[in-house]
Order: structure tokens, then C-alpha cells, then sequence
């Protein structure tokens, strides 16, 4: 039976739409199911379950973000127990981890599958509230014949996205009752659970931005600040450091990076301590106006501390020597490091790749008296060479066609007082290095198309896995400005030379497993200490992850491990930054859940064993607070192909469609291409 032959029509029970890009966006979920998903429409599914370690393991990552959030899913409580409804709450991998039910006809939900521990990820039950909504990363209402499964069409499920204070999405919140009249009727559900969700989003976004200025944004200067959900949070100098959906959605930004990452002074016109004083209205729109919500909180003061190049009297409070372990090499540098880092002696970092060089720039920075000053990064080797010039020395208004209008402050006035990390700096082109060289001696920078230069107080750190010292005679980097940034040159071993792995993992393993901890067998210790680990500390805490994935228990043995650490013949072969998928890739998931317990135990499935999902910064904005979300945004498929889509196809064509081959091909982790697999709906046609 085709999609054609089995969707409900518009006039179908599903009920009349008000918009047809609303039925559209069920009906591309439809031909996902079909077409990638390979799932019989109309019939019985069934809906996996975890088991109950695994339910505990997943709510609790769950709760620790949701925590701050505890008012308002107090508030939902009261809805499910008094309103007939039965709320859960997901995480990303659409797991319902939360249940919120009183009511007979609560009851009756949960007992027909809506309950806690059930996968309602749409590659293995097809089109549904949260595994829709998860898939999309928009808020939506699934109603009644639109479900896939036959046996949910009597149900109407409103689902809107809950999202991280950095953009990521981190589970869906559901709101599900029997269908009844129209679709249009549920509209106030889909409300509900965006405002709810919006309101979830502000509690965690208050708290990771708690040593941050907090501003909101309102539609009147009279309006109380605190009870808005379009926050963003802003440092010092001025820089948006984060912004909630509603503040991005209301302000208009498609992308999250178009606003956070720029200066305040590019949407109104004033600064900081101009919105610290009054609102000030936005320079986009009259009728809504930035208001100041919060200072900073009041950072206690660590008496651990000596000013200037004094050593701290109690190691253990240092970040520097939390990082170094006990390993002796990393001791000396953390002492070296302790008696420069308020000496205006810049720092350059060097070791492989995954040896854990911008957290060592972090430790430096919390371990000096800029701890609350500004730490900010640029990845010279992750911009293009027409851009780094700008990301660096910023640019006045006008600078560029289609530039932002108030001009954008660069990174290197946005740490000033506190630190400057420049990652790669292996990777600055030529012509840049000599720029850098200037500002690093005169502590002064020239924003592009100003004549004034401005005044910086200039910490630097630089990390680079190059041999400069190569670099150098090759003629590809200065001299003058090697000398210039390495006054202190600190060497990160690779985890293969530390003395101190079993103690690195029993603190990853503390670290993943929230506190609780977790056992190794002497065979896995043997194996994860006799590896060579070439993707270091990086590659070791995604081993671990895994293995905690695939342990029983808490215990950790051998066959909890993947096989290119138990098989180093096939180490470099098959290697993988963080590989959590399958290699040979046969669509865009597995679909056979016969043993439910294989639907978390097998390599075959990506999208359930990948950890919570990586979505940068300029990930798209989810939509909300529309009864029926506009799906003016195509989905990949739809689109013309992307030179990055191409490049994927081609890739895995080339290599037979086996993942691990392919990833290695593009120089890129395999659970990285997974999900710029899952991202453009790429599957393999001849399965």
C-alpha cells in the first residue's frame, strides 16, 4: 500500500486543517516512515520498552538538566491529574522518561502504551507526537488517523521541543488525549505545551547563564522582566553570550548564530549599561524593548589564592591540577603554568589531537585572576580564511554589504581583560599572523573600516597539534610571532603516555554515570589500559560511554567494549573519534524491534544509541506558539542537494555504503556522519 493509497485526506476523521502545509508536514513524516523507515502503514507496530536500568540511567541525564525546572513541572502535575490529559516528557532519544496522570481516562491512556520507559522514536513506531516532533525539531499536533500505528488513532498528541540554554535539543514534552471533534479543538493543548516548554527552556537557561548579565525581552517597559521566556544572557563587554528560542523567534533571527556570539549594540542603540539604566527599545522593532531581568550572581571568593605568582595553598581546589591529574609531567606544567598566569606571558599549548588542550586554556583562565573576566575561542582552522579576519578584529557598520548594521565586535574585543584562546593557531593563514604579531606587541586593535584603534588588555593562549618548529622552516609561519606567543611552552602528553589512565577513568566513568560510578572486570581494565588510545582522552571517554550503553548493572567487561580496543591490529583501521553506530549502513535506521531488548543493544541503531544530540549554536530555531506550525522549511529531501550532501552520497557510495570507511574517507567521526545521515534523510536505495 502506497503513502497515496493510505494517508488520511484532508476531510478524513483527522479533521479539517486550517492550513495545508500543516497536513503537508504529517504526510512527509508518512513517506519518512515508508520510504526510509520501510514501516507497513496502518499496521500494529508495537512500541519498544526499556528496561528498568535503563529507564533509571536515562532519567536521571534527563533530570539533571530539567532540575531548575521543578515550579513548572509541578504545574504540569496538576494539568494531568486534573485535566483528563496524560503528559510525559521524552528525552532526545524519544524515550518518556516522565509521566504526569491521575484522572480514569489518564489511566486508560497510559495503559494502551502512553507510559514511562516506552521509544516513540518515529524510525521505529512511526508518525507520532513526540517522535514527529523529535524528527522535525518543531512543535506540532499528531491527530488521530494521522498516527502511523493503527492503534493510537483514537488519540490526539500536542508536542512541542524542550530545548538547551545552547540551542540543543534535549527531549520533547507531549500532551495526549482521545480524539474527539476537530483537529482545530487542540489547539489549546499545542498552547500549553509550548508555553510550557518555553517556560522549561527559561529555568535552565537562568541557571547555566547565572554569573551573566540576564535581559529580556518585552513588549512594554512596563511589563515585569522576570516573567518573560525571551531572555538573553550578556558578559561584560557586551557580548550576547546566549538567547533563548523566544527571544530569537521574536527578534526575528532564523539562526541562533546571527545574534549570540555579536554585540548588543547590533539590535539596539546603546550598550549594557544603557539597558542596566532604562529599557531601551529595539533598533528592528519600536514595540518591543530590552529590559534588564538580573545581575550577575555574586561570585564567592576562592581563599585558596595568592595575588600575582604565588602558588595556591591547597592544590586541590585549583582547576589546573584537577585537569593534570597525577600524572607527573602534567603536575610541572600546572606548577609552571600557576607562576605565569598573572604575568602577561602568553601560553602556547601543544599535543595530538583529543589530549584535552582548550580544557587545559580553561583551567589557565579559572585559575587566574581573569577567572571572571571573559574566556573566549576561535578555532583558526574552522573558519575560512575570508572570514577569520573579521571573526578576530570585528568590523564597524557599514564595513560590508550585508553586514550587520551596528558592525560586530571581534574576539579579540570580546575577551578583553580576560583570555583569548586561539585553537589551531598552526592553521592562521600568513597574511593574518603578521596582524596578530602587531596587536600582541602594541595591545591595541583596528576593527575593519575604522581609522581609531581601540585599547585591549590582551591573555593569550594558543594550542596547535602542528610542529611549528616545521611550520617555521617551511616558510608557513612567522617567526617573530612563534616567539611572540610561545613565552611559556606547555606539552600535553597523549593518553598513551600518561601514568595516570586508571585514575582518568574512574573519574570519566564518574563523570557519565552522574556520580554513581561504575565497575571494570580486570579483563576490560586490562584492555583499556594497554591501548594505544590515538584519538587520546576524546576517544577514551566515548569508549566508556559506550560501554556504559552496553553494560548490565554498572559492571563493565570486555564485551562491553568496542572491537577496535579489544583488536588493535584494526585499531587505526577502523578508529573513529566517538563511533557509537553500526559500520555497514543499510538506511537511515533499523526497523526490527522483534526483542525489544535489541533496540538498545544493537550496533544497528544509531539513532537510539548516539548520546544526546549535537546541535551547534546556528542549528534551526524550532517553531512555536503556532496552533499549526508553518512548514515553509523543506525538509533536505525536498531541497536541492547540498554540496555537503553530496559529498556524504558519494562517500558512501564509493565504500559501499559502510560507514566506518566512508566516516574515515571525509575525515569525520562515524556517529558525526550518522547524523548528517539522519540530517539529510540519505538512505540506501538498493536495500
Amino acid at each position: 500500500m502506497t503513502v497515496q493509497e493510505s494517508f488520511p485526506s484532508q476531510n478524513s476523521r483527522a479533521g479539517q486543517l486550517p492550513r495545508k502545509s500543516t497536513f503537508s508536514e504529517i504526510k512527509r513524516s508518512w513517506q519518512r516512515c515508508t520510504e526510509q523507515y520501510h514501516l507497513e502503514p496502518g499496521a500494529n507496530i508495537g512500541i519498544p520498552k526499556l528496561s528498568q536500568h535503563e529507564i533509571t540511567n536515562a532519567r536521571e541525564a534527563l533530570d539533571e538538566l530539567l532540575h531548575v525546572a521543578n515550579p513548572v513541572l509541578n504545574r504540569l502535575r496538576q494539568l494531568g491529574e486534573n485535566s483528563g490529559y496524560c503528559v510525559l516528557i521524552s528525552d532526545a532519544n524519544g524515550v518518556a522518561l516522565r509521566q504526569f496522570i491521575d484522572t480514569q481516562r489518564g489511566r486508560e491512556l497510559a495503559d494502551s502504551g502512553l507510559t514511562v520507559g516506552t521509544v516513540w522514536s518515529e524510525n521505529l513506531v512511526g508518525t507520532n507526537g513526540l517522535g514527529t516532533c523529535l524528527a522535525t525539531g518543531d512543535s506540532l499536533t499528531v491527530y488521530a488517523d494521522e498516527h502511523f500505528d493503527r492503534k493510537f488513532r483514537r488519540y490526539s498528541c500536542s508536542t512541542a521541543p524542550l530545548i538547551s540554554p545552547k540551542g540543543d535539543i534535549i527531549g520533547a514534552l507531549d500532551i495526549s488525549t482521545y480524539a474527539r471533534g476537530d483537529k482545530l479543538g487542540q489547539g489549546l493543548a499545542l498552547n500549553i505545551v509550548c508555553e510550557t516548554a518555553d517556560q522549561i527552556e527559561a529555568a535552565m537557561f537562568k541557571s547555566a547563564y547565572a554569573n551573566y548579565h540576564l535581559i529580556s525581552l518585552v513588549s512594554s517597559p512596563l511589563v515585569d522582566p522576570v516573567q518573560s521566556n525571551a531572555i538573553l544572557a550578556v558578559c561584560d563587554s557586551g557580548m550576547i553570550l546566549g538567547a533563548t528560542t523566544q527571544a530569537l523567534l521574536q527578534m526575528g533571527f532564523v539562526r541562533r548564530d546571527s545574534l549570540v556570539g555579536h554585540g548588543i549594540k547590533n539590535i539596539i542603540n546603546g550598550s549594557l549599561e544603557d539597558v542596566v539604566q532604562s529599557p531601551q527599545p529595539l533598533l528592528s522593532n519600536h514595540y518591543a524593548w530590552l529590559m534588564y531581568q538580573r545581575a550577575p550572581k555574586p561570585k564567592s571568593i576562592d581563599v585558596g589564592y595568592y595575588r600575582s605568582s604565588k602558588l595556591i595553598t591547597n592544590k586541590k581546589d585549583s582547576p589546573l591540577y584537577d585537569a593534570a591529574g597525577s600524572d607527573p609531567l602534567l603536575l610541572k606544567n600546572a606548577d609552571i603554568c600557576h607562576r605565569i598566569i598573572n604575568r602577561n606571558i602568553n601560553v602556547l599549548l601543544q599535543g595530538e589531537t583529543g589530549t584535552g588542550k582548550e580544557v587545559w586554556a580553561q583551567a589557565i583562565h579559572n585559575s587566574s585572576e581573569r577567572k571572571d573576566k571573559p574566556f573566549v575561542t576561535l578555532n583558526c582552522a574552522a573558519i575560512p580564511e575570508s572570514l577569520i579576519e573579521s571573526e578576530l578584529f570585528g568590523y564597524s557598520a557599514g564595513t560590508f554589504t550585508g553586514g550587520l548594521k551596528g558592525g560586530k565586535v571581534g574576539k579579540i574585543e570580546a575577551s578583553n581583560g580576560g583570555t583569548l584562546f586561539l585553537d589551531e593557531i598552526g592553521d592562521m593563514p600568513l597574511a593574518l599572523q603578521a596582524r596578530l604579531l602587531r596587536v600582541l606587541a602594541e595591545q591595541e586593535i583596528t576593527p575593519l573600516g575604522q581609522i581609531q584603534a581601540k585599547k585591549v588588555s590582551l591573555n593569550v593562549v594558543c594550542a596547535t597539534h602542528r610542529d611549528l618548529h616545521e611550520k617555521v622552516a617551511q616558510g608557513q609561519f612567522r617567526q617573530d610571532l612563534y616567539y611572540r606567543i610561545s613565552g611559556v611552552k606547555v606539552l600535553l602528553p597523549s593518553l598513551r603516555e600518561r601514568s595516570d589512565k586508571m585514575e582518568l577513568i574512574d573519574k570519566l566513568l564518574l563523570e557519565l554515570t552522574h556520580g554513581q560510578g561504575a565497575q571494570l572486570t580486570e579483563s576490560a581494565e586490562y584492555a583499556l589500559i594497554h591501548y594505544q588510545w590515538p584519538g587520546n582522552i576524546r576517544q577514551l571517554k566515548n569508549t566508556l560511554h559506550y560501554a556504559l550503553c552496553m553494560c548490565e548493572n554498572a559492571v563493565i567487561d570486555e564485551n562491553c567494549l568496542p572491537a577496535e580496543i579489544l583488536n588493535h591490529g584494526a585499531t587505526f583501521a577502523n578508529y573513529g573519534v566517538d563511533s557509537y553506530g553500526g559500520d555497514v549502513f543499510e538506511g537511515s535506521f533499523s526497523t526490527d524491534f522483534s526483542n525489544e531488548s535489541s533496540v538498545f543493544n544493537s550496533h544497528s541503531n544509531p539513532a537510539i544509541m548516539s548520546p544526546l544530540p549535537q546541535a551547534s549554536c546556528a542549528s534551526k530555531i524550532p517553531q512555536r506558539h503556532s496552533v499549526f506550525t508553518d512548514a515553509s522549511s523543506q525538509t533536505p529531501t525536498e531541497a536541492s542537494k547540498t554540496e555537503e550532501e553530496i559529498r556524504i552520497i558519494n562517500a558512501l557510495e564509493n565504500h559501499r555504503w559502510v560507514v566506518s570507511k566512508a566516516a574515515k574517507a571525509l575525515s569525520m567521526s562515524r556517529s558525526t556522519l550518522h547524523r548528517k545521515i539522519n540530517k539529510y534523510q540519505i538512505y540506501n536505495k538498493s536495500n
